[in-house]
């Protein structure tokens, strides 16, 4: 349930949202640094801003629904919020943004390094805190049955994941689009369960079957 390809599996739709609108939000930035003649390394947070607030309009679908509506799949469910500018936001200012999915939550910050932000504050620290996959994987109890009336069915309600998405660019193009799964902190130091990059998981073209010098596709193995 949270390993890499069961997460990419299920947010699959989301993900490729998110990388469309932060490659609209790149492209947006690049436009108004050059109509002002602006050099975009002179003010970081003004270039993520811009990225960030186009990527804010784009993500409109992924909006939160009104708690009392009725919905045919709650699983369905998605909620959309972003990241305040205090000193306890979860992310980097200017450039934080906050997803929800009954399963995840998904958060999406700008990091250059590919590392994401130190366990610096009591938010980080509570989003960072989370068991490995595998020993999650490990913990289920095969005697367990969800259908059993005698057994509480919170018990088989997992807490969401906690995800990191992060993103850099350059010259107007996303360069890193990677997702991470925290598990935990040492100090400051994040303890990472697995680490992604989404350009080869989610993005990468398929494979063409290969042509026959006729031009008509080869037949593959049996």
């Amino acid at each position: 349930m949270h390993s890499p390809g069961a997460v990419i599996g299920r947010l699959r739709p989301l993900l490729l949202a998110v990388h469309q609108a932060l490659s609209a939000g790149v492209a947006v930035s690049a436009a108004v640094h050059a109509a002002h003649g602006w050099n975009p390394t002179a003010d970081r947070h003004l270039d993520h801003q811009l990225v960030r607030r186009e990527a804010m309009e784009r993500l409109k679908p992924w909006g939160a629904r009104p708690e009392d509506d009725e919905l045919s799949d709650p699983l369905q469910t998605r909620q959309l919020e972003f990241a305040d500018t205090s000193t306890d936001n979860l992310g980097l200012a200017m450039s934080g943004l906050l997803l929800r999915t009954p399963s995840d939550v998904l958060r999406v910050w700008r990091s250059d390094d590919g590392e994401l932000p130190a366990a610096a504050t009591d938010g980080l620290r509570a989003f960072y805190r989370q068991d490995p996959s595998r020993q999650l994987q490990l913990d289920l109890d095969p005697d367990d049955d969800p259908e059993d009336p005698d057994d509480d069915p919170d018990r088989f309600r997992p807490a969401p994941g906690h995800l990191a998405l992060l993103w850099a660019d350059a010259d107007a193009v996303l360069t890193r689009l990677d997702l991470v799964r925290p598990c935990g902190h040492v100090g400051r130091r994040v303890l990472v369960d697995w680490h992604v990059d989404l350009f080869q998981r989610l993005l990468r073209p398929a494979a063409r079957p290969p042509r026959a010098a006729s031009g008509t596709p080869t037949a593959g193995p049996a």
